[in-house]
């Protein structure tokens, strides 16, 4: 029946691709509009709401008969486009060829959204549901969840028995898989503060630029710092390393890379800014690390061996400082992760072989998901399944397949109706 809305399906992905949701706005007020007239039009229950006007959000509620709740989450914001000359199609213009959707957001994750939207019109046709079920469309992950899932949960919004986290990628026909969790990160902003001059004798000044170079190498050390992580991650690293390394044509530098990923943070130095003009020799440079710890390690210890790695380097006028600027405390934890062997776990597992004909491996993500902020604060099981094609989120000629976003509604539909069969 699901192949019936191939071109409905496509056509969603490609009209919310359409709708730019890109940082650093982020506003997803266009993307909620047309997903809500979808809904009126299918006569799906709907609310939509905001905390700013810009970037709201949007919930699509089918009653069940029993009193068990099945969500299903996804964002709408997506990131930046980067150079529009390192696109073959424009980034938004959505277009759709030999069953491949470009465009910025398509893989992360329009794709899926557009899934759950043919998900929700499926259950709302049928004349029976078991499980009250409620597709939630958010703002704001790329940057924290500020204005969606971590404002939905705090404020109360968010409830039910367990959660689909449509981000993420689930492999697909070949490799399918099932996120057991995410990484968490521990970002920092290294400062190296110097003294002015005038750049034709920079000899009387201290430029921070030449500090910052020589320091960034000293908090690339972190990559060093061996985690403290619960024994019952063991399993699942090892299945996660399997499936990174079995899913993509890799060096074999890539494949160490990812045998070291989960046992020690990984970092990367990714914004550097310093200098006013040409001719002044700079007294402030800076530079931003994407510091990403697995689940269950503690953010207070890899926090403390950073500042330890800046002292241990001797050089002067620098600091270290958590960003966004907010210290974490000695008990908190790097992302969430669920057991792989719940009623939960199992039951998504028979549902995903049943539509793909394998067994889906469980995986740590590597990136972050709104599943973090909704186990943290509301400790509703989190497992998730997404539609994006391997190495396709955050790149440049971003697609996805069609093939891809059939799964998903066949996966979204099947497990949001049948959850209520699996034993406690």
């Amino acid at each position: 029946m699901t192949e019936d809305y191939e071109q409905e399906v496509a056509e969603l992905c490609s009209d919310l691709v359409k709708r730019k949701s890109a940082h650093p706005s982020g506003n997803t007020d266009e993307c909620v509009a047309y997903i809500k007239k979808y809904f009126d039009e299918n006569q799906i229950e709907n609310q939509v709401y905001q905390n700013v006007p810009s970037k709201p959000n949007i919930v699509g509620r089918i009653k069940g008969t029993g009193k068990k709740k099945v969500l299903w989450v996804g964002h709408l914001d997506v990131v930046p486009e980067g150079k529009p000359e390192n696109w073959e199609h424009p980034p938004y213009s959505g277009k759709i060829t030999n069953g491949i959707i470009h465009g910025r957001g398509s893989s992360d994750m329009k794709g899926a959204c557009a899934a759950a939207m043919v998900s929700a019109k499926i259950l709302n046709q049928l004349e029976q549901v078991p499980n009250n079920v409620e597709f939630w469309f958010t703002s704001d992950e790329e940057v924290g969840g500020t204005h969606g899932a971590k404002w939905l949960a705090e404020s109360g919004y968010l409830s039910g028995d367990i959660c689909i986290i449509g981000d993420g990628n689930g492999g697909g026909l070949e490799n399918p898989s099932i996120d057991i969790g995410c990484k968490g990160s521990a970002r920092v902003k290294l400062i190296a503060n110097g003294q002015t001059a005038h750049g034709s004798t920079p000899f009387l000044g201290d430029n921070a630029i030449n500090k910052l170079i020589k320091a960034i190498p000293w908090v690339e050390k972190i990559s060093e710092y061996r985690l403290e992580l619960p024994p019952e991650l063991d399993e699942p690293i090892k299945s996660s390393i399997n499936y990174y390394t079995k899913g993509q044509e890799l060096t074999q530098k890539q494949v160490e890379g990812f045998e070291h990923l989960f046992n020690y943070p990984s970092v990367s130095c990714n914004i550097i800014e310093g200098g006013v003009k040409i001719n002044v020799v700079p007294d402030y440079a800076e530079a931003q690390f994407d510091i990403r710890l697995t689940p269950g390690a503690s953010v207070y210890k890899v926090r403390q061996r950073l500042k330890e790695l800046v002292r241990e380097s001797k050089i002067t006028g620098l600091e270290i400082r958590p960003n966004p600027r907010n210290e974490s405390n000695k008990d908190q934890t790097a992302g969430y992760f669920e057991a792989m062997n719940t009623a939960f776990a199992n039951h998504f597992s028979k549902i995903v072989e049943k539509v793909t004909g394998k067994e889906p491996m469980f995986k740590i993500l590597t990136g972050g998901t709104d599943g973090t902020r909704i186990s943290k604060v509301t400790s509703i099981p989190c497992l998730g399944y997404g539609t994006s094609v391997t190495g396709q989120a955050h790149q440049p000629n971003e697609y996805i397949t069609i093939e891809n976003l059939v799964l998903g509604i066949k996966i979204y539909t099947g497990l949001t109706y049948s959850y209520k069969h699996t034993k406690p």
